[in-house]
């Protein structure tokens, strides 16, 4: 990457520079003969694999290979280009970099710059003031205060109050900068038709929220109505510093807790993403009620691999998941979804009942994918074919954009589970649909009597004989058992073999208190399915009833190591597949 800092600069900043200091501003150290050692910040880890070479000014974590020299961790751990660290180091070390020789457009453009910060830095600190006075920010403090945020995470957050004056901010700032200035920040606004004279503050009565960008300077701001009033958000414009498609409310707070934790929680509202922070969850940014953009999910994706969704539980709020899901799938991040009990957002969900229980809610959050099947799996009708294919096709077009085969074969396979439908037919139909772009398919549905039950079969031959009874006690642990009525009878049945009594159905009627359970078992009392030979027809079902149970752990295992490549966890993907060969080779005969 091409920079106007001369190399002769940057190896003295180079030799300047202690990476030790430096490095002891993120990490604590301890010496360990000759080399430094800590808990390395781009990973989690118990014990120390952080190591730093004061002799070579370097430093390496042995644990997720992560290394570098002094400007790459300030890069790394600061999110920052190249010349921004070495601008840093210079002012650490007292090296002045030599101005580069501009032309005159980019001359202009970096004044143009330069004011903007300037008046919106300016603006942050008048509200500030503003709400801090006795009476002038009483209404906003109190509001503040009824929903609990009050003291360090006001000054944190830089929140102020704008006057329901019109030109309070204005003649403020107008001493410093002009009409045009203020107005370029979009910090006021000129009447239609006015003379250039007729100007009035864009923001009135309202509670302001400094916009930031990722090095924490002032680019615009939000501004919330108190009571009654429209729109209950007002935001900047756009200027040539605030684009509101490339900004995520709190990044500059966020970055370092994701990249260490690896994984960034996304809200909707500027207060979900401010209560999160307050109350010690600190990898939570907002979209701040703009539908999520390619630029944001690229924010995103250099700072973390993994992403959950905290969105309203309202029909736009599933939409603007499913948006954001489809963006943030593109930049190849895995994402979850967490759905909120109705009526919460992050902020009262928090407030409510507490840190704890809303990280515990994060641990739950299930693949965005899983939750989409599941959600049109229980909303559709099953029933009938017509209804599986209407699910099928309603998660069509979420599963084309799976780029990943393999993950979209499971995905495959858990939709058909779901919906009744083969799941090798849906594979074949669903590649066919993607190379002719097709948006529906069109699969037969499993028929239910198709396929025998094992355990409905192994709970009749439960109940023929005490010989075929034990042998499938012997055999069979009720974990295996996928179906609870099934279950419960046959952990009665296995009770009454352990206590060598008969197994009688009028007695089992006696314990069962289930309605569903004891309809179940009589219609098995009254009409008993005959096996010809009990014996090896107990064998055969309980071979099938096994090679399911193995099929399902299967599906889970590669479901979770394919979630664990996805979030780049390599140790615990291995691991994964050593299991997952394990039971894949006990399907093998022999």
């Amino acid at each position: 990457m091409k920079h106007f800092i001369p190399e002769n600069i940057i190896d003295e900043i180079r030799s300047r520079s202690d990476i030790v200091e430096i490095v002891s501003e993120v990490v604590v150290l301890k010496k360990a003969g000759k080399y430094f050692k800590g808990l390395c910040p781009f990973h989690s880890e118990k014990t120390p694999s952080f190591t730093v070479s004061p002799d070579k000014q370097i430093y390496h974590c042995f644990g997720c290979a992560t290394g570098g020299n002094v400007f790459k961790f300030l890069m790394e751990t600061q999110s920052l280009p190249f010349v921004e660290a070495v601008k840093i180091l210079a002012s650490k070390v007292n090296v002045v970099i030599p101005s580069p020789r501009k032309n005159a457009t980019e001359s202009r453009q970096e004044k143009e710059r330069e004011t903007l910060l300037k008046s919106n830095r300016r603006a942050a600190e008048y509200f500030t003031a503003t709400l801090d006075h006795p009476q002038k920010g009483k209404k906003a403090r109190e509001y503040l205060e009824s929903r609990s945020f009050t003291g360090e995470i006001l000054s944190k957050y830089q929140l102020g109050w704008s006057t329901p004056n019109w030109q309070d901010l204005m003649n403020a700032l107008g001493q410093k900068f002009s009409h045009r200035d203020l107005e370029n920040a979009g910090l006021i606004k000129q009447k239609d038709g006015g003379s250039s004279s007729n100007y009035y503050d864009r923001f009135r009565a309202r509670l302001m929220i400094p916009l930031q960008d990722l090095y924490g300077n002032v680019i615009g701001f939000g501004a919330r109505i108190i009571g009654e009033g429209e729109p209950k958000y007002l935001n900047s414009p756009e200027t040539p510093l605030y684009k509101k498609g490339r900004v995520l409310f709190g990044m500059h707070l966020a970055k370092q807790p994701m990249r260490q934790q690896k994984q960034a929680i996304l809200v909707e509202g500027y207060f979900d993403q401010i209560r999160a922070h307050q109350k010690g969850i600190l990898n939570v940014v907002a979209t701040c009620g703009t539908a999520l953009t390619p630029e944001q999910a690229g924010l995103l994706k250099n700072h973390v691999n993994s992403v959950v969704l905290v969105f309203d539980s309202d029909s736009a709020g599933k939409l603007a998941a499913q948006r954001g899901y489809q963006v943030l799938l593109e930049k190849d991040l895995s994402v979850k979804i967490g759905h909120l009990p109705k009526g919460h957002d992050p902020d009262s969900y928090i407030q409510e009942f507490g840190p704890e229980n809303f990280l515990q809610f994060i641990e739950n959050a299930k693949p965005f994918i899983e939750s989409y099947i599941d959600d049109a799996s229980n909303s559709g009708n099953l029933e009938s074919p017509a209804g599986r294919m209407e699910v099928v096709n309603q998660v069509l077009p979420l599963l084309a954009k799976v780029k990943n085969n393999l993950e979209r074969s499971e995905w495959v396979r858990y939709l058909s589970e779901k919906a009744g439908v083969d799941d090798n037919a849906l594979l074949k139909e669903l590649k066919k649909a993607l190379t002719q772009n097709q948006s529906q398919v069109k699969v037969a549905p499993i028929r239910s009597l198709d396929k025998p039950n094992p355990e409905l079969y192994l709970v009749h031959l439960l109940l023929s004989n005490q010989q075929v009874a034990r042998k499938i006690r012997a055999r069979v642990s009720l974990d295996e058992f996928s179906d609870p009525e099934l279950r419960q009878i046959g952990e009665l049945v296995y009770g009454l073999l352990d206590i060598e009594q008969p197994v009688q159905v009028d007695r089992l009627l006696d314990q069962v208190e289930r309605p569903e359970t004891r309809a179940l078992l009589s219609k098995i009392g009254l009409k008993p399915i005959a096996f010809d030979d009990p014996l090896k027809g107990a064998d055969d079902c309980i071979t099938e009833l096994k090679k399911a149970h193995i099929e399902k752990k299967i599906i889970e295992l590669k479901r979770l190591r394919n979630q664990a490549d996805k979030a780049g966890k390599i140790a615990e993907s291995r691991e994964i597949h050593t299991q997952l060969r394990k039971v894949q080779h006990s399907l093998i005969p022999g």
